[in-house]
């Protein structure tokens, strides 16, 4: 029966590509930082689908690290937690990939993004709770807590972008006015020096591009420069914030 069962499960995911669910308890070692811990076990992990500020390290500190750091180190460093995986099991830098959850079962991510610690950041495939998350972040957003109320992280015009060369997580109100398709990545351009990257392998996740075309949007990604030109990467459509109700299409 066992072994039936075993088939059944991989026939079920297979034909219906649900994803199987990685599921296993652990003990927090320490914190790094907001997004970062190391278990009893020497692994580092990734909290999925969010992003905090750095702390003092290999790069610069950023207002908001520190807190929330803090604040994860008195929740779980030291205590059993529930690891819960998505489609990803490591990330580019060897490091295990989960959703951690508490003895008590309250969601750890959630309550980053809930309590104004953390952004979003979905990278796809990993999807699960998305719908959860999304939610909590509003909520700290709409309240103005943590990050939300930082200078650092209040939303810029794109004149601003290019005038002060600003890197890392940004977010910016932008007006994309065409589409530039390359090997690897589809641009929406927003002037002659600056664009809006999507890898073309996450291009199923998004609506079609030329529906972005001519909106005002607000668009939080990680900038960055060279030669003078500037890309914002956003990875997932929750990266995009449509901000005019009152739309009317141009014609193309």
């Amino acid at each position: 029966m066992y072994i039936l069962r075993c088939i059944f499960l991989l026939l079920f995911c297979g034909l219906f590509h649900v994803a199987p669910v990685y599921a296993e308890s652990a003990q927090v070692k320490y914190v790094i930082d907001g997004d970062t811990v190391v278990l009893s076990d020497n692994r580092h992990v990734r909290l999925l689908a969010i992003n905090t500020p750095e702390v003092e390290g290999k790069r610069r500190a950023e207002a908001g690290g520190q807190a929330a750091k803090r604040w994860l180190k008195a929740r779980i460093e030291g205590k059993q937690v529930r690891l819960v995986g998505d489609q990803q099991k490591v990330d580019g830098y060897g490091r295990s990939l989960f959703y951690l959850f508490d003895a008590q079962g309250h969601f750890i991510n959630e309550e980053l993004l809930a309590n104004g610690l953390a952004v979003l950041s979905i990278y796809p495939p990993n999807l699960k709770y998305l719908s959860r998350l999304q939610q909590a972040q509003q909520r700290a957003e709409s309240q103005g807590l943590g990050v939300w109320r930082l200078p650092a992280y209040q939303q810029v015009k794109l004149a601003q972008l290019i005038k002060r060369k600003e890197k890392g997580w940004q977010r910016v109100l932008v007006r994309p006015d065409a589409l530039k398709a390359g090997r690897k990545y589809v641009r929406l351009i927003l002037s002659p020096e600056v664009d809006i990257r999507i890898a073309k392998k996450n291009l199923s996740y998004f609506p079609e591009l030329k529906n972005y075309l001519f909106r005002e949007l607000e668009v939080r990604g990680w900038a960055s420069w060279r030669k003078g030109n500037g890309s914002i990467l956003i990875r997932h459509p929750s990266a995009v914030i449509i901000k005019d109700s009152h739309y009317r299409p141009k014609a193309l």
